[in-house]
């Protein structure tokens, strides 16, 4: 683990414009075309995962309508295991990989998703290539486990110019993390709902680290830990109320959310000379706890 804040840059995108290269599609000013190909990314990641579960559930009927345990697809190799579902989820993987011959009438399903699949990764090739010279990205958010290229290309994307965020509770509040957003029908939301969203994406990626080695996936178990302590919380557990550890763990995400907007803010904003204020809690109500942003990686030698 790494504290402190990187150096300012000489300039607010000092070595960002002129030293990257790019198709000419993603050249300077294009946050509003990145932020559509996020969008779009997401999109095809989505429909591929449906496709995929698509031919998941066809091996499931095949498997399903035959009286006997030996293989129906050709090349199909076996896994030992109980749970069935990951083994339909194994021969689909080994079909769209090519391994095992696709019975014609699934054949068209699988070309599908493989395009799909091509084209994700196309994208995810641009969307590293915009924000690969950013000195934030370089300096501070590559530095960080569990976020990649394209979490980097949407924070970028979405939160520039860092500058109109004059303190930590405004970018909570547009990214919906204030106390008491919510959606209410009929009013115009006061939050940016796709940058929510990536949020909770980024928080799902901490959950997933190894804790030894991840600044934010510690602070999600030390959260977690301190929350299931908690009387209230303790209380509608032990009684198994419906949605009582479900809610723990939102909490504790949530909570990693907010610190590290928080301590990306807190760096991007010193990289950029630009004033930084501690949060409101810490520097009005002289509440304890504060830490300097951490990272899990040294930066490499410029």
């Amino acid at each position: 683990m790494v504290r402190g804040i990187p150096k300012a840059c000489d300039s607010p995108i000092d070595g960002y414009s002129e030293s990257r290269q790019m198709p000419k599609l993603l050249g300077e000013s294009m946050e509003q075309e990145i932020r559509l190909l996020i969008e779009s990314y997401y999109d095809l990641q989505h429909l591929r995962i449906e496709t995929f579960n698509r031919i998941v559930a066809y091996v499931k009927s095949v498997r399903e309508t035959q009286a006997t345990h030996a293989s129906q697809f050709k090349g199909e190799t076996h896994e030992k295991t109980a749970d069935n579902t990951k083994k339909f989820s194994t021969i689909a993987n080994q079909m769209v990989n090519g391994k095992i011959e696709v019975p014609a009438d699934i054949s068209n399903i699988v070309w599908y998703h493989n395009m799909l699949h091509e084209t994700e990764q196309e994208l995810a090739k641009r969307l590293n290539a915009w924000s690969s010279k950013h000195p934030i990205r370089i300096r501070y958010l590559s530095l960080i486990r569990g976020i990649g290229p394209i979490f980097s290309s949407a924070l970028i994307a979405w939160l520039s110019p860092i500058s109109r965020f004059d303190n930590i509770s405004k970018l909570w509040s547009y990214c919906g993390l204030a106390p008491g957003q919510k959606r209410v029908k009929g009013q115009k939301l006061g939050y940016n709902p796709r940058l929510k969203t990536l949020m909770w994406k980024i928080a799902s990626s901490f959950e997933k680290q190894n804790a030894k080695k991840s600044v934010y996936r510690k602070l999600y178990d030390e959260k977690k830990k301190y929350l299931l302590k908690r009387p209230d919380l303790a209380k509608a557990i032990k009684k198994k109320e419906k949605g009582a550890k479900l809610h723990v763990r939102l909490l504790a995400m949530r909570f990693v959310e907010k610190r590290f907007l928080a301590n990306l803010w807190l760096t991007w904003r010193a990289m950029e000379k630009l004033p930084v204020t501690k949060p409101y809690a810490i520097d009005q109500m002289e509440h304890s706890g504060y830490e300097e942003p951490a990272v899990d990686r040294e930066q490499p030698d410029e």
